[in-house]
């Protein structure tokens, strides 16, 4: 707008190119719709057919659908309950079996570890192990050179 005036973006829009500001005027006090009983009585008839959806007789008639469902309670009206059927038992025959032979071992033996070579940097040097090395043994050392051993 001029001199330096910005309206609020829900209040300003445009009309052929030049701004407008859009006024809303309420008069009066806001009351709710008050239905006569025969309103009340035909929309819940309505909604009280069979394979009639409660939210669409509400939307039609312009009612919230929480109210006509306090409006279908008053009048004794309860939501149809689907029928549930009972499940059935299926007689079970129970045959024993021979255990099962356990299954092979498919792993590859096991192979003698190849010569191998293990570093670590320490801070007062290095330490290799050449060749073939009993991890147990290896842990061991390298724990102690940390200084956990």
């Amino acid at each position: 707008m001029e001199d330096g005036v910005r309206l609020h973006p829900r209040l300003e829009a445009m009309d052929e190119g030049r701004p407008y500001r859009r006024v809303e005027v309420i008069t009066g006090r806001r009351q709710r719709r008050s239905y006569t009983a025969e309103e009340k009585a035909r929309i819940v008839a309505e909604s009280a057919a069979p394979g009639v959806n409660i939210s669409e007789v509400a939307r039609r008639n312009g009612v919230n659908r929480g109210l006509l469902t306090v409006w279908r309670r008053e009048a004794g009206i309860v939501a149809e309950a689907i029928p549930v059927q009972t499940p059935l038992f299926v007689p079970v025959t129970m045959v024993e079996e021979a255990t099962p032979a356990p299954p092979e071992d498919r792993r590859p033996a096991p192979r003698e570890a190849a010569p191998g070579r293990i570093e670590m940097d320490l801070r007062s040097g290095r330490l290799v192990f050449h060749g073939a090395v009993d991890p147990g043994l290896a842990a061991a050392v390298i724990a102690a050179a940390r200084g956990r051993g």
